[in-house]
Order: C-alpha cells, then structure tokens, then sequence
C-alpha cells in the first residue's frame, strides 16, 4: 500500500519537478511553524494543486482515484465504522461497505503504512484505500455524516474546553 522504497511527498514532486530545494524549504519552515506534516504544508501553501497531489499518489502507491467525493450516494451504515472525530484527524471519508465486509475509504494521504493499518484496526474490518482530494474528502464528511455521529466529538471538546460558547 505504501510506496516500496517510503517516499516522501516532497521527494515525489522533486522528482516530477514540481519542487524546488527552495519550495522544500518554504515547505518545512510552514510545518515547522504550524506543526503540520509535509502533505499538509504542502496542501494549505497551495504550492502544489491538490488534484496534481491527487494524481502523483495514486500514480506512486498503485491506489484508485476518487472523484466528487461529496457528491456520492452514502449509505448511512458506513459511518458505523469510522468515528466522525477520526475521519476529521485523518482526513478520511468511508463511502461504501462492500458484500463481502470490506470497507471503502477515501484518504486525502494514504502514503503511510502506519496510518492505514490504524484506519483498518478502527474500523475493524478489512479497508479498501481510494484516493481523493483533502478539500473534497472535508467538504463529504461535513455534507454526509449524520449529525448524531458528530455530537459525540461536540460533547467532548466542549467538556475538554475546546470549543468557545
């Protein structure tokens, strides 16, 4: 699932020439003063379109593409399997619980092994990875997820004092 020899998203768009020694640096200076890891600095920069990410990891890591994720038809069963909170951290959106028990999943960075055996552990089923853009994926979760599941991570900033009143 991850690519053979771990690229990095950096080493993958040096690699296309989509970045520079400089933009790398531009990038690292951005993670380091937001805290962020590289596919998000390099998302929220806009140094690279979104869709180019999109295309240079399912090229790179043999994963399917997944197009207009917010406007797929989503049983409401999948959310059963992918707490609202973890979809949000992760950057994740469950669209499809296939016959045979395996979960489709659209991840915005599916390029850490880690990451998706701990996707597969939560949702306590086999998972299969699509790929699609962070904006899409974030725009499905805010339009498909019951608000049910949401209240749970509501409840629990608020008491953490995480949210403002």
């Amino acid at each position: 699932m991850a690519t053979e020899k771990n690229k990095t998203i950096f080493e993958m768009l040096r690699e296309r020439g989509l970045f520079s020694i400089s933009t790398q640096k531009m990038a690292v200076g951005f993670m380091e003063h937001w805290g962020v890891d590289a596919f998000r600095a390099v998302i929220e920069t806009h140094l690279v379109e979104e869709s180019k990410i999109a295309d240079i990891l399912c090229d790179e890591l043999k994963m399917p593409r997944l197009s207009r994720v917010r406007t797929l038809h989503v049983e409401k069963d999948v959310f059963e399997f992918i707490a609202y909170d973890v979809a949000l951290e992760h950057t994740i959106f469950p669209f499809e619980l296939k016959t045979d028990g395996t979960l489709k999943v659209a991840f915005a960075d599916p390029s850490s092994r880690l990451k998706l055996e701990k996707i597969q552990e939560l949702a306590s089923r086999p998972i299969e990875p699509y790929i699609a853009e962070r904006s899409e994926i974030i725009s499905a979760i805010q339009r498909h997820y019951p608000l049910s599941k949401q209240l749970p991570s509501l409840v629990s900033k608020l008491q953490r004092g995480g949210v403002e009143s």
